[in-house]
């Protein structure tokens, strides 16, 4: 049995408990926060404009849709190339990022989503190709993400043995 507490230090016990709780709770708080803001997207402030885009306007955003898709198509195609750094998935990932952050900068400059006004079937042709280009897009990261899991180790192995055989080549001349 242990023995019984001292009745003047309980003012002191209950501070104690109050500041055990207190930590405990602030530290759930900073980890909840920091997991929520991760979680979500970054704000993005609405720049657009006030007038709907012209017709030469929309050209131009049709062009930047093209460079958008041949962008992601090369990269995705070059992607074995890049196991020789040091985390392959992470420089896709990074990439898909900043891709998708762009796609996001077309949409709102070009008022794909609007779809009133005089070209209104011209944007929502666009916002059909944006759609099934995004669409493309998580296929391919779906893909990304699946190999690095399953065959990662494989593809980073070859990278390494690959520069092994670099270096000792290197050495006999």
């Amino acid at each position: 049995m242990s023995p019984p507490r001292d009745p003047a230090l309980r003012p002191y016990r209950t501070a104690a408990w109050v500041f055990y709780f207190l930590v405990a709770i602030g530290g759930i708080g900073i980890f909840a926060t920091s997991v929520g803001r991760s979680l979500r997207a970054p704000s993005r402030t609405d720049r657009s404009p006030a007038a709907l885009p012209t017709r030469a306007a929309l050209r131009v955003c049709l062009a930047d849709l093209e460079v958008l898709y041949r962008e992601q198509n090369q990269r995705a195609w070059a992607l074995g190339t890049e196991f020789e750094g040091p985390d392959p998935l992470r420089t896709w990932n990074v990439w898909s990022k900043e891709w998708e952050e762009r796609v996001d900068d077309l949409s709102q400059r070009c008022l794909l989503d609007a779809g009133n006004g005089q070209d209104g079937a011209a944007r929502a042709e666009l916002a059909g190709a944006r759609d099934a280009l995004l669409a493309l897009h998580r296929a391919y990261a779906a893909q990304v993400n699946r190999f690095a899991q399953e065959e990662g180790d494989l593809a980073n192995a070859v990278a390494e043995a690959i520069a092994h055989a670099r270096e000792e080549v290197g050495r006999s001349r």
